[in-house]
C-alpha cells in the first residue's frame, strides 16, 4: 500500500490525484484504506470554495440553476457490508464531450466511497463536508450507474462522535460540468488605505485538466452594493499540463463601504473566461471589505478597532429556520457563531447577508479521550487533522463573515494540532486568527 503522503504531494502539485494505471491497481479498496487514520482519501480533488459556474452571464446574473450543474436524484438504497450503498443513473451525452465531469457529495454522515458502473474510483474519510471526485474518464457514453457508499466503520469515527448515531446517508450529490480549463477557486484579500479606499487582491485559481497548454483570457468585474461597476480588468494566461495556476488582480475601490455586523455591505465579484474569442464560463461571489486580526492581548481587531465577542454554538437546519435563529441571536446581542463540524455553505451566505460573524471549525471532536490516548497526540493521525483543517479553511475562506477558524472542537492537544496550527498560519492570506479553545495555554491558538 502506498502511504497517503505520496498521494497528498501529487494532489498539491497537480490539483488532483493523477495516478498511473499501475498505481491505481495498487491502491487499497476503501474498506481496507479507511481502517487507517493515515488514509484520508483517494482520487479526491483539492478542497475549494463553493462556486457555481454558468455557461452564460444571463444565467449567472438571474441566479437560476446553472447549466453546468445537475442535481442527482431518484436514489436507490441497499444495505451492504460497509454500510449503505446508494445508486442512481446518469446519462453522458455528446454535449459533455468538451467538459470535465465532477461529482460533489455533501453532508454525508460517514466516510464515503464512489463507484461508477460498479467499479470503485475513490473515497473520502471526511464525508460531512464537501468531497469532489473526477468521473470523466470512468464514465462511458450514454447511461451510467453512479454509486455512493456511506461507510459505517472507519478509523476517523474516533473523532466524529456527533455522527455515530445518525443514519448512513448524505444531504446532496451533484454533477458539475466545467470546461476542461476552469475557474476552480477564488482567493480574496481586502484592506483599507489611509485615505479610506478599499484595496482588493483577487486571486482567480485556474485548473487545467488537459495534457496540453491553452491560452485563456481571464476577466473580472466588481460591483458595489448598489449594483454599480466599480472595477474591471483582464489578463492572459497560458495554462500548463494538469496545472493549477493563480491569476492575481489588484485594484483600489474609492471610498469602499466596509462590511461590518451593523452594516454588512456586500460587493459582487464576477469572473469569466474566454478562449479563442469564445466565452467559456462565468462565476460570481459576494465579498466584503473588512480587516480582521488578533493582537498580543488576545483581542480581535476588526476594521481597526478591538471587538468584544459574544459567541454561541450554531448548527444549520434550513435556510428559513436558520435565518430566523440568527436574527434572534443578533437581537439578543450575540455577534459570533461557532460550529463543531462542517456546515453547508448556505449558513455562511446568511451570515454574510445578516452581519453575523462566524468561526468555522474543522470536523474534529474527541472529548472522551484523555491526554495520553487522544488521537491529537498520535503522529499517525496527522494527515487526517491537516486535511480536515484545510478543508474547513478552503470551503469558507472567501466569506467576509468568517473571521476566524477553529482547529478542532474539544480534542485535547498534541502534535497533530501543533502541525495544523503551523500549516494553517502558512496558507492564510489575510491575518484572521486560528483558535483552539482547548489549547490549555499552549502556543497553538491566537486567542
Amino acid at each position: 500500500m502506498k502511504h497517503f503522503t505520496t498521494l497528498i504531494l501529487a494532489l498539491l502539485a497537480a490539483g488532483s490525484l493523477t495516478l498511473s494505471a499501475q498505481e491505481i491497481a495498487e491502491q487499497p479498496t476503501a474498506i481496507e484504506a479507511l481502517g487507517s487514520p493515515q488514509n484520508v482519501g483517494h482520487a479526491l480533488l483539492t478542497p475549494r470554495s463553493d462556486l457555481a459556474t454558468y455557461p452564460t452571464r444571463e444565467q449567472m446574473m438571474a441566479g437560476t440553476t446553472s447549466g453546468h450543474i445537475v442535481t442527482l436524484g431518484e436514489w436507490q438504497s441497499e444495505a451492504v457490508e460497509a454500510g449503505t450503498r446508494y445508486t442512481t443513473r446518469f446519462k453522458r451525452t455528446y454535449r459533455l464531450d468538451d467538459k470535465e465531469i465532477l461529482l460533489r457529495i455533501e453532508g454525508a454522515t460517514g466516510a464515503v466511497s464512489v463507484e461508477v458502473n460498479g467499479k470503485e474510483i475513490g473515497y473520502s474519510a471526511e464525508g460531512n463536508g464537501r468531497s469532489e471526485f473526477d468521473l470523466t474518464k470512468a464514465l462511458k457514453e450514454n447511461n451510467n450507474t453512479i454509486g455512493v457508499v456511506v461507510h459505517r466503520d472507519y478509523a476517523a469515527r474516533a473523532i466524529e462522535p456527533a455522527a455515530q448515531s445518525e443514519e448512513l446517508t448524505f444531504s446532496r450529490a451533484t454533477i458539475l460540468t466545467p470546461p476542461r480549463v476552469a475557474v476552480a477557486d477564488l482567493t480574496v484579500e481586502t484592506k483599507f488605505t489611509k485615505s479610506g479606499d478599499g484595496s482588493l487582491r483577487l486571486g482567480v485559481v485556474m485548473q487545467s485538466f488537459l495534457l496540453n497548454s491553452k491560452v485563456y483570457d481571464i476577466y473580472y468585474e466588481v460591483y458595489s452594493p448598489e449594483g454599480e461597476k466599480v472595477a474591471s480588468s483582464n489578463k492572459e494566461i497560458t495554462t500548463r499540463m494538469l496545472s493549477r495556476d493563480t491569476v492575481d488582480f489588484f485594484t483600489r475601490i474609492p471610498k469602499a463601504k466596509a462590511w461590518s455586523p451593523s452594516k454588512p455591505n456586500l460587493y459582487r465579484v464576477v469572473v469569466y473566461t474566454k478562449h479563442q474569442n469564445r466565452f467559456k464560463e462565468f462565476t460570481t461571489a459576494f465579498i466584503g471589505f473588512r480587516t480582521v486580526e488578533s493582537n498580543d492581548q488576545g483581542e480581535v481587531i476588526f476594521n481597526g478597532d478591538a471587538l468584544e465577542l459574544k459567541s454561541t454554538p450554531f448548527t444549520y437546519t434550513t435556510k428559513e429556520e436558520s435565518a430566523a435563529e440568527l436574527q434572534r441571536l443578533k437581537d439578543e446581542g450575540y455577534n459570533l457563531i461557532f460550529t463543531a463540524r462542517s456546515q453547508p455553505d448556505e449558513l455562511y451566505d446568511l451570515c454574510d447577508q445578516m452581519g453575523m460573524l462566524a468561526c468555522c471549525s474543522a470536523d474534529i471532536t474527541c472529548p472522551d479521550k484523555d491526554a495520553a490516548s487522544t488521537p491529537s497526540n498520535k503522529p499517525e493521525w496527522k494527515n487526517t487533522y491537516l486535511w480536515r483543517a484545510e478543508s474547513a479553511y478552503h470551503s469558507t475562506k472567501i466569506h467576509p463573515s468568517v473571521v476566524m477558524f477553529s482547529l478542532a472542537h474539544k480534542a485535547q492537544n498534541g502534535i497533530c494540532l501543533y502541525e495544523s496550527y503551523l500549516a494553517m498560519k502558512a496558507i492564510e492570506n489575510e491575518k484572521r486568527p486560528f483558535v483552539y479553545p482547548d489549547a490549555g495555554g499552549e502556543w497553538n491558538t491566537d486567542l
